[in-house]
């Protein structure tokens, strides 16, 4: 599945690529936000209580990036379609809590925090709705790493307002992949939600 949608990306920026008659604009994005984990969580070993689900935790703290986008936009038209490399640094946090036996007594397990890193390219179609109110869906292909390495492919929708000198836009993702354990949490997914901006510093014919 991930080698598919990564084949699609790259068959959709090459025919962005090669699109003719078309307003161009590229230039930077920065993005803020936090991610939600949905998460499973392993049983103990034997001989170990059982965790207190009510306690036992893993939440992000926020995730921050920043990347390139490329624009183009069929002239006369409200449709547009964005191509985009992004870098980005994202920080998490757990805690593990144990049940007595007789389950009346909490103890305190392990904390920590873990810390990724990801790049990644993401294509996507857009249509303006009014004026500079806009829509896009698309597709991610990331591959995170550092304390962890894994490949997440998260589907997203974004609602932006271009405004000329700038773009912003809140943006919510979806991970369609399992692929990111730290044990006892296991088929761990990343979703969340991003405020972004985007700055051209390039235009070409995209009224």
């Amino acid at each position: 599945m991930i080698k598919r949608l990564t084949v699609l990306i790259l068959l959709f920026s090459g025919w962005l690529v090669t699109y003719g008659q078309t307003g161009r604009s590229s230039g930077l994005t920065i993005y803020g936000g936090k991610d939600m984990v949905g998460y499973d969580i392993v049983p103990p070993s034997a001989g170990v209580p059982p965790f207190d689900a009510g306690k036992t935790y893993f939440d992000s703290r926020f995730s921050l990036g920043f990347g390139y986008r490329w624009r183009l936009k069929p002239i006369d038209s409200r449709w547009f379609f964005d191509l985009a490399i992004t870098a980005g640094y994202h920080r998490y946090k757990y805690g593990l809590s144990y049940l007595s036996p007789d389950e009346h007594i909490t103890y305190a397990g392990n904390a920590g925090v873990c810390n990724l890193l990801s790049v990644s390219l993401s294509g996507s179609a857009g249509y303006y709705l009014y004026k500079g109110l806009n829509l896009s869906v698309g597709v991610e292909s990331a591959y995170y790493f550092y304390d962890k390495n894994f490949v997440n492919v998260p589907v997203f929708v974004r609602l932006g307002y271009d405004f000329g000198c700038m773009e912003i836009a809140i943006q919510y993702k979806r991970g369609m992949t399992r692929k990111f354990d730290l044990f006892p949490f296991a088929n761990n997914r990343l979703s969340g939600w991003e405020l972004m901006v985007y700055i051209p510093l390039s235009k070409r014919n995209t009224n």
